[in-house]
């Protein structure tokens, strides 16, 4: 069974240990390939001074609304239930920056499978993710959603609910994946809506602690949302000669 990790953020380019160590030990860093996804940046993030991060969003499945992310080959074959719930938890622990390998979610956030509709189901492990997400006794839980927008999964099998990926190149389904795992992570909301480019690009100017290079180093990687071009003309001005290249050892 080939599994994908989709990354629509600093998972790819963080420079910290565990990441580091997470890209060089469990995927195929190298095969990365860009798809559209709908994501946009809607997660205030207390970790980086109040600015934003990214996130899934139904509201941005459209042809004009669609981003980029990239899809990562795991670094093996996951060929039993086990494997597959595995790099969940490792992909988790990713996301928490963190060496403990624990669990799959958090109030925050919950790890989420997109199955590839053209392929074999994979049942076996389907089914194994499924009671996995089950025996959360709730802790894995349906986030927020904008007004008159659907959740990204659904709560009760851990199957996220947006369209299989096209590649980015060909415009075609993205290839040569049987499922894919991501992290759903919960927006910040305003009476039931996003923030806009400006109040996105308002928040990296007003922080003090240099958190703007999310955006700049998701743009260097080709992590991108339909409001990146608002967004850069309020930050008024170019990005900066820093550069936070991702390396492969911890």
């Amino acid at each position: 069974m080939r599994l994908g990790i989709v990354i629509i953020g600093s998972l790819y380019w963080d420079p910290s240990r565990v990441r580091c160590r997470w890209r060089q030990e469990r995927l195929n860093y190298s095969k990365a390939c860009p798809v559209v996804v709908p994501i946009r940046y809607g997660k205030q993030s207390t970790k980086r001074g109040g600015t934003y991060t990214m996130v899934f969003s139904r509201s941005c499945s459209e042809s004009e609304t669609l981003g980029t992310g990239l899809v990562v080959p795991a670094g093996a074959e996951c060929c039993e239930p086990v494997h597959f719930i595995e790099e969940a938890e490792h992909l988790w622990a990713a996301e928490r920056d963190v060496e403990t390998i624990s669990g799959i979610c958090a109030d925050w956030g919950n790890v989420c499978v997109l199955k590839n509709p053209q392929v074999d189901p994979q049942d076996r492990i389907l089914l194994a993710w499924e009671r996995r997400v089950g025996g959360l006794a709730g802790d894995y839980r349906v986030l927020p959603s904008a007004n008159d927008e659907a959740s990204v999964f659904d709560a009760r099998t851990g199957l996220a609910s947006f369209d299989w990926p096209k590649d980015l190149a060909s415009k075609r389904d993205l290839s040569g994946f049987d499922l894919l795992l991501m992290t759903a992570n919960k927006p910040t909301l305003a009476n039931g809506r996003y923030p806009t480019a400006s109040e996105i690009a308002g928040a990296w100017k007003a922080d003090k602690g240099g958190h703007v290079m999310y955006f700049w180093n998701n743009r260097r990687y080709g992590i991108t949302t339909f409001e990146d071009a608002q967004i850069q003309a309020s930050l008024s001005g170019d990005p900066p000669n820093k550069d936070l290249q991702p390396t492969a050892a911890a």
